[in-house]
């Protein structure tokens, strides 16, 4: 008994700082084995940045290589080729002909040089034709080649020309010339490659300036067959998910019998599905889990509260997640890989609203090896409980979303008269879970209910639910997020004098046009490296090979003029009527800087009570050094004022 009373006291200790317990990146995220199990590599938090860890757990935990993270150097993807050879890419900021860009390096390295400084191996050579200019992105990884330990299949556009994206060999203990697999051919754009490394289908452009998308797929004799006509507007949803090893044989996702995507067999001679694996009611296929030796698929992923795996058979992967969830009485725990050699499985393990951590089965012991967890200052704290809900739109449309309630709150029959933070997802092609989020739990955690809802237009509950967004930014799909404000107020949930909208992306654009549109409704607004220019977003889109074909579902600049004029934050600046908080990173690419500096430029002309934070060094997603503990305070102190 005492020993629950100790563990119920722990839950509701105060934490000596939220922002930086909350905001703090994850402790550990990627985590791989080496091919032989004896190593690993994970992105780290050591406390104040990110850094890429090589370690062992051979003597306890061991570091044998840590690489920080720089101001303006971001490590992404990275993965073993050998036990002595990792290979990694970064990105960073840049500029070509007067346009911000976003760029990227690929490099490789022996981390097993304990106690000594790791040399990098660059894999791209330092030009790219006559202008000097590097390769700009260099690690779009077409194929790993598991098979072979020395080269990978990255692809790129090799010389700026309108062509498109080819397939090389890359070799990964070298800065050697790289040998080309696949030619660039028209436009192309996307390569996508079995497990074997061979390519298979390329998505493409008609022209270099079109918004409209070809897709072509090899056929067994090794010809490409065209077959756009499966992708065009006004078709039923078609995407590759990928091959099993028969050259006559794709995965696909596909809405054409169903509501939404289901996951097919599609034969590639005859055009044409064989056989329908897996449907869910409520969400699209997203993906396809496959055998690592054979490619025949094993599972589908979908999702519900959370993202989940329907297993066709009892593969090792099914029967290891049935093992561990059983000897440990887990509540939820999924597959993530296997390592290279086959040896180790890592899982992940959450329960409800709580942040997880990994585990690795090592299938020579049979034991299950816990790493540390995410968030190791929430151990022992309440989180705020998610609940699942709907309302209905102004028009009958049912809105998925999720409340998040403060802690010691069970339901929304239990929750009265409550401060209320609206928080819009960004993409706006994207969706929120149940799953455990840093902001909304450090809202829920300061008092605040959260509500977040997948408008109209978010992804992954079928290509009508997602369609009705289109050219709807500011009308339709702010809307759903007005109406679900006063479906809290009407079920009084919320307290309607103390309601506050605040998103990121396009979730700060919908947070600035709701203060704009309905100035009545909220109390106050934040905008975290929100969209707030729509013609501005589109030009800068446009200035991109494929941006057309991303920003048709936006507007086009001249024949949507008017409309994308009424729906952009900053020429309303004059309707906005409550205080505005603007953070934004300085050197993000995805939405530039300058959106919000024209935003806050208008609101200072127009007399309005604004707050502009400038996060040094920031990138789109809050992730370089402190910015998300900085942001996590800015946005406590500007809603303690005016909820």
């Amino acid at each position: 008994m005492l020993l629950s009373i100790l563990a119920a006291a722990a839950l509701h200790q105060a934490l000596p700082d939220p922002a930086a317990s909350f905001g703090a990146l994850p402790l550990i995220s990627g985590l791989q084995p080496s091919p032989s199990g004896e190593t690993f590599v994970a992105k780290m938090w050591t406390g104040e940045n990110a850094a890429l860890g090589v370690f062992t757990l051979k003597n306890g935990f061991e570091y044998l290589q840590v690489i920080p993270e720089s101001d303006d150097k971001q490590i992404d993807t990275f993965f073993w080729k050998r036990d002595d050879r990792l290979v990694f890419s970064a990105s960073l900021p840049g500029n070509r002909f007067g346009t911000p860009t976003v760029e990227t390096r690929l490099y490789s390295m022996n981390p097993l040089l304990k106690g000594k400084k790791a040399k990098f191996v660059e894999l791209f050579g330092r030009v790219d034709g006559p202008g000097g200019y590097p390769i700009q992105i260099q690690d779009d990884i077409v194929s790993r080649l598991k098979n072979d330990p020395e080269h990978i299949l990255v692809q790129y556009r090799s010389d700026g020309s309108s062509r498109g994206e080819g397939v090389y060999r890359v070799q990964v203990d070298h800065n050697r010339r790289h040998a080309l697999i696949k030619s660039p051919r028209n436009n192309s754009l996307a390569w996508l490659a079995d497990s074997e490394g061979r390519a298979r289908a390329v998505y493409g452009l008609k022209n270099s300036n079109s918004a409209e998308r070809t897709l072509q797929i090899v056929t067994p004799d090794d010809k490409y067959k065209d077959i756009t006509h499966r992708i065009a507007a006004g078709t039923p949803s078609f995407s590759i998910l990928g091959f099993p090893l028969d050259p006559a044989k794709a995965y696909v996702a596909s809405d054409h019998e169903t509501d939404t995507a289901a996951l097919y067999v599609y034969d590639i001679p005859t055009d044409s599905f064989e056989e329908m694996l897996f449907s869910h009611p409520t969400s699209d296929i997203y993906d396809v889990e496959q055998d690592p030796k054979t490619g025949r698929a094993i599972g589908a992923v979908y999702g519900e509260d959370t993202v989940l795996v329907h297993w066709f058979e009892k593969s090792r992967a099914a029967k290891t997640v049935d093992a561990v969830k059983e000897a440990f009485g887990l509540e939820k725990l999924s597959f993530t890989r296997f390592n290279i050699g086959g040896s180790m499985a890592v899982l992940y393990s959450w329960e409800g609203n709580r942040p997880g951590n990994y585990m690795v089965f090592d299938y020579a012991s049979g034991q299950a090896i816990s790493m540390p967890a995410q968030y190791p200052d929430l151990a022992n704290i309440e989180l705020g409980k998610v609940i699942p809900t709907s309302y209905k739109a102004r028009d009958g449309l049912e809105i998925p979303a999720f409340v998040t309630l403060p802690p010691g709150i069970d339901s929304l029959e239990a929750a009265k008269n409550l401060p209320v933070v609206l928080n819009p997802h960004g993409g706006p092609t994207a969706r929120d879970f149940a799953d455990f989020d840093y902001l909304t739990q450090f809202l829920a955690h300061k008092g605040y209910a959260v509500l977040q809802m997948n408008f109209r237009g978010s992804a992954g509950y079928g290509a009508a639910f997602e369609n009705a967004g289109d050219r709807e930014w500011g009308q339709a799909m702010q809307d759903d997020i007005t109406d679900g404000a006063k479906w809290l107020v009407s079920k009084g949930i919320a307290n309607p004098d103390r309601l506050a909208i605040l998103g990121g992306s396009y979730g700060g654009y919908a947070a600035l046009m709701g203060a704009a549109k309905t100035p009545d409704l909220y109390q106050c607004a934040v905008s975290i490296n929100g969209v707030t220019d729509l013609p501005r977003l589109i030009r800068h889109a446009n200035q991109y090979v494929g941006g057309r074909a991303s920003t048709r579902y936006i507007g086009r600049l001249w024949k949507d003029r008017r409309m994308l004029a009424e729906n952009s934050p900053v020429k309303r600046a004059d309707d906005i009527q409550i205080p505005i908080l603007l953070i934004h990173g300085e050197k993000d690419r995805r939405v530039r800087y300058a959106h919000t500096q024209v935003m806050d430029r208008a609101l200072k002309r127009n007399n309005k009570d604004v707050t502009l934070v400038k996060l040094k060094d920031g990138s789109h997603f809050l992730d370089v050094n402190d910015n998300r503990i900085t942001a996590l305070r800015e946005v406590d102190a500007f809603l303690g004022k005016c909820l």
